[in-house]
C-alpha cells in the first residue's frame, strides 16, 4: 500500500512527466482535480512497488465498472485500488481483486446515516469498537469491500454487510448477499490523521 498527503508545492508541469498522455486526457478538472491527482500519483506508487516499476512506467486505466487497472506497455499488471479524501490518498496494488478506503479519523457519521445505512447486527458490532471510530470504520470497511468486488457501495448498500468484527486486532469480515456469494476480508489500520481500510476479497 502507499499513502500520500498533498503538497501545495506539487506543480502541474512537474507532474506531467509521470503520467502518459491517456492519463492526462482522463484527467479531472474542477473541484476534483487534486483529489484525483493524489490519489492517481498514490496509485502508482502502490504499482510501482508492487511490481517493482518506476511510477512513471505504470500507467492507470480504467477497466469494467470504471475499476482503476494498472498497465504497462498496454499489458495488464493487476489490479488496483485507490482513495482520497481531504488532503491525503491511499492506494494498493495486487495480482488478485483488492480495495481501499481512506477517512479523516475524527470524521463524524451522523445518528440518520447510521441508521439508514446498517443493519441492527451491524450497529451491534460496534458496541465495543475499542481504540477505532466503531461507525465510521464499519462504514469504510464496507467501501473497502464493495471496492473489492468491483462495486460502487452507494449503488448496493443493503447488500452489503458487516457480518464479523475483530476489534482487537482490527479485522473485520464483509460479506455480500446479492447473487453470488462473496466475502472480504478488511483490515483496520490508523495512518497519520486518516482511518485506512484495507480489504481482500475471498477466492471463491
Amino acid at each position: 500500500m502507499a499513502a500520500l498527503l498533498d503538497d501545495p508545492a506539487w506543480a502541474d508541469q512537474d507532474m506531467a512527466a509521470l503520467f502518459s498522455p491517456g492519463e492526462l486526457s482522463a484527467r479531472r478538472g474542477g473541484a476534483g482535480a487534486r483529489g484525483w491527482l493524489l490519489g492517481r500519483l498514490a496509485a502508482k506508487a502502490a504499482a510501482g512497488r508492487r511490481w517493482r516499476l518506476s511510477p512513471a512506467e505504470v500507467e492507470i486505466k480504467s477497466g469494467p465498472a470504471g475499476r482503476p487497472w494498472s498497465f504497462r506497455a498496454s499489458a495488464p499488471a493487476g489490479f488496483i485500488s485507490l482513495s482520497h479524501t481531504r488532503g491525503a490518498a491511499a492506494a494498493v496494488a495486487a495480482d488478485r481483486p483488492v480495495g481501499v478506503d481512506l477517512e479523516p479519523w475524527s470524521r463524524p457519521l451522523s445518528d440518520r446515516a447510521w441508521t439508514w445505512s446498517f443493519a441492527p447486527g451491524e450497529r451491534r458490532l460496534a458496541e465495543s469498537g475499542g481504540s477505532f471510530p466503531a461507525r465510521l470504520a464499519l462504514w469504510c470497511a464496507k467501501e473497502a469491500a464493495a471496492k473489492s468486488w468491483g462495486r460502487a457501495l452507494l449503488d448496493n448498500l443493503p447488500r452489503v454487510r458487516v457480518a464479523e468484527a475483530d476489534w482487537p486486532a482490527g479485522r473485520l469480515t464483509v460479506a455480500w448477499r446479492g447473487r453470488g456469494r462473496k466475502m472480504s476480508e478488511v483490515r483496520l489500520s490508523r495512518w497519520d490523521a486518516y482511518l485506512v481500510a484495507l480489504a481482500q476479497s475471498r477466492p471463491e
